[in-house]
């Protein structure tokens, strides 16, 4: 289901039960377990508690709520017209930090005279409260199913349901995105043109593939995800097939390219990738849970965080781009555009003015947080590590992320803040970032084994390396810095 509704409530203290009692409305109507209606409904009365009690909106101004549900999200947003706010004045807000940690994403943007909006969101993970999801288990060798001929088309709402039995069959209910699981939310997702499934089907008429591009609106790139076979279908070219399906959707929607992420356990993956003129430009370290794993293959570390590699295909030549590289990493940058076969130019950093703009959220699901910098302003790192600081108090996330455009002048000074919190180089998405090309730094939370890593490629391999080199790094200016942060409080404590 998808829908918007509006309510106009006056900001008076008692009117807080109707607010929530909208809130919860809306989580209802967009199928949210409890867990995720609880936080939702949390937020909504926190926010309104704050305006009021902040007096932001005008004695004769009503509050405005909008909840909006698309396939992917529901989105609730309190608009006031009174004292202006944004994100970077709420941040200094204690209270800022228990609204973002009940929902994925909460960002308060001023819209001028048109007032000031609390936005809060939440991705629409299942329709029903499960467990936590367990590993899928490798099990004994499923024996071939019979040679047969095979369809590759484009999905069907008749589809789901197989769709759903084929991700059970290969990874039990760990699959990070719900949706393939429910029918009815996948028919969604394709009917709105956020995602793009392509399907596999077997003499019998059973679903026994799937491949799809998911893509935010109006973006240049999309992910190319949600690729499956069945155990006992494997070894029959159809995943490929799948995905040169796949590469004409992206060339018949204008896109400028795709990614894709397979993980470091399972190199076939990584394999098929190259084939297909893929060339990997980052690796990202703890990405996924670590029952994220499918059925019936060759696996190597199943005790950590899954790890991911980032491979991108450009589907045509690229006008040369001006990006301003961080000198530390400025030769591996030239080194991953040259595989790419992406022209640059570099340019000299500048010192950051303005107020910039950027937007940190939550991916509960995989218990990892993103931070990204839309505009790098004087004030973005100071806020940044406000906002690492509110995610790192958020229990049981896996690991956090920024990411901020290689095309913004103020990119090098930036980055070198943001290691100095303790991330590291991640690697570069092209178009990744409103379509403008991101570097993204890391900073897992949980320890991550890279002996353990599989990666097949010989740049890969070479990422591997500048990867791990530049963790020791961070990892040695963070011991020193806690050493002489101790040492410094001896001292005083002594009165020497």
């Amino acid at each position: 289901m998808t829908f918007t509704t509006e309510l106009k409530v006056p900001p008076e203290p008692e009117f807080a039960v109707l607010v929530e009692a909208f809130a919860a409305d809306a989580a209802q109507r967009s199928d949210l377990g409890t867990e995720q209606a609880r936080g939702i409904v949390a937020a909504a009365r926190s926010g309104f508690g704050i305006i009021v009690d902040q007096q932001l909106v005008a004695a004769r101004e009503a509050l405005h709520l909008v909840a909006s549900c698309t396939p992917a999200f529901l989105q609730l947003s309190l608009i006031e017209r009174g004292m202006p706010v944004d994100d970077a004045l709420a941040r200094r807000d204690p209270k800022w930090s228990q609204i973002g940690a009940d929902v994925d994403a909460a960002h308060w943007i001023c819209h001028g005279t048109g007032g000031s909006e609390l936005r809060l969101k939440v991705n629409r993970r299942q329709s029903v409260d499960a467990p936590e999801a367990q590993p899928a288990t490798n099990e004994a060798s499923v024996p071939l199913a019979p040679a047969q001929e095979y369809t590759i088309r484009r999905f069907r709402d008749e589809d789901g349901i197989g769709v759903a039995r084929a991700f059970y069959q290969t990874y039990g209910y760990a699959y990070d995105l719900p949706s393939v699981y429910a029918p009815s939310r996948l028919a969604e997702l394709n009917r709105s043109g956020r995602y793009f499934s392509l399907v596999a089907v077997g003499a019998s008429g059973e679903i026994v593939g799937h491949y799809a591009l998911a893509r935010e609106e109006g973006s240049p790139v999309a992910d190319a995800c949600g690729a499956i076979v069945l155990p006992e279908h494997r070894g029959r070219n159809l995943l490929n097939q799948l995905r040169d399906a796949a590469e004409l959707v992206a060339i018949g929607l204008g896109l400028a390219g795709y990614y894709s992420e397979p993980v470091t356990d399972h190199p076939r993956t990584q394999s098929a990738s190259e084939s297909f003129g893929a060339k990997a430009c980052g690796i990202t370290l703890g990405e996924a849970p670590r029952n994220f794993l499918a059925r019936h293959m060759e696996l190597t570390a199943t005790a950590q965080r899954q790890s991911c590699m980032l491979y991108v295909k450009a589907l045509g030549p690229r006008q040369t781009r001006q990006v301003f590289a961080p000198p530390r990493h400025r030769e591996m940058i030239e080194h991953i555009y040259a595989q790419l076969e992406l022209p640059i130019s570099v340019g000299e950093g500048r010192t950051p003015k303005g107020r910039g703009a950027f937007s940190s959220g939550i991916v509960r699901g995989d218990r990892i947080a993103t931070v990204d910098v839309e505009t790098i302003g004087a004030e973005t790192a100071t806020l940044v590590r406000q906002a690492v600081e509110d995610l790192r108090k958020v229990r049981g996330l896996g690991a956090i992320y920024v990411s901020f455009s290689l095309e913004d002048p103020g990119a090098p000074a930036l980055c070198e803040f943001v290691e100095s919190l303790g991330f590291f180089f991640a690697g570069v998405g092209p178009w990744m970032l409103d379509g403008k090309d991101a570097l993204r730094l890391q900073l897992p939370l949980t320890p991550i084994d890279l002996s353990a890593l599989v990666v097949v490629g010989d740049f890969g391999k070479v990422l591997l390396d500048y990867i791990a080199s530049e963790r020791d790094v961070r990892a040695g200016a963070q011991a020193r810095t806690t050493a002489l942060t101790a040492s410094s409080r001896n001292v005083r404590q002594t009165g020497n």
